[in-house]
This record gives structure tokens, sequence and C-alpha cells, in this order.
């Protein structure tokens, strides 16, 4: 059996353009890291802990779009794989902090300027108003699913309530 390709991404609606460019990105990742034997969230964490420095995991699950219970995953490998450390924070007794390890810091800051080609790259042949367009569409976008959550109708309660 022959697979169908996709309709032209005109023929689609926004949020199907949005996943599919969601799932590019993620493809061009992996790509991207399967040399250095890690993960686009194991990415992510790096790039945070990086620019941010230490942090509990609850902001750190925060600021990398993940749950708390992933990002323990995550961290916990990481930790297993010497990227990452934990100590117990000094301003609360109950967190530990999470940080990149010494040895990772040349990782670390390499992938960040792989990243940073990587993010220019997805938006060459936008200029400064386009990206500004799309930014405040995309915002928009997320702003009216988080609205949905919020009402408790996400994609298939009110559906499901109905039928």
């Amino acid at each position: 059996m022959q697979e169908q390709t996709p309709p032209p991404t005109s023929e689609v609606g926004l949020g199907v353009l949005a996943s599919a460019v969601r799932r590019r990105l993620k493809q061009v990742v992996w790509a991207r890291l399967t040399p250095y034997g890690l993960s686009p969230q194991q990415l992510w964490v790096m790039l945070v802990l990086l620019e941010k420095g230490p942090s509990s995991l609850h902001p750190l699950a925060q600021q990398v779009w993940m749950d708390d219970p992933t990002a323990s995953r995550v961290v916990k490998a990481m930790v297993g794989r010497g990227w990452l450390t934990t100590m117990p924070d000094p301003h609360h007794g109950r967190r530990i902090l999470i940080d990149l390890a010494p040895g990772a810091l040349p990782l670390a800051r390499e992938l960040g300027a792989m990243t940073e080609r990587l993010k220019e790259a997805l938006v060459t042949g936008l200029n400064e108003q386009e990206r500004a367009i799309v930014r405040h569409g995309l915002e928009t976008m997320l702003g009216n699913l988080d609205d949905l959550l919020a009402a408790g109708q996400a994609l298939g309660s009110s559906e499901a309530a109905a039928s």
C-alpha cells in the first residue's frame, strides 16, 4: 500500500499546520542530537540550566513545557549520565536544586550554539514584522487553548458529553 502525501499546507487548518511545524522541528532536533545521545527534552533542560542557572524541579519543568513527573524522569536520567547534579536547596529544606555538572558545561555550550543556529534557520525568510505576526498568532492560539482547558472544554470533553 502506497503512503499518501499530506495535503498542501494551504489546505489544512492552523492547528494542523502548527502540529506539523512542531513535528518537523522535533525531527530536525533529533537528527542534530543523535551524535550526542540526548533527547530533545534533555537538550531543553540543559539549555535552561545553562542560561538561568540552578533550579528546583517545578520551575524547571515549567520552563521546558513538561509536567513535573516527566521532568523528574528526565532529570534522573541526566543525573545518571553525569550531565546534571542535585543538591539541597539552602533556602528551602525540602527542595533540591538541579544544575549542570561541571563536566557538562562544554557540551551545553556547544548545544547552545547549535540551537541558536537552528533557531535562526527556522525563521530564515521571515522579516521582523512577519516574525512578530507569527509570534502573536501562535501566542493567541496558545492562550485560546489555555482558556479552553481552564473552562473544562478541552477537546473531547464537551463532545463526549454531547454524544
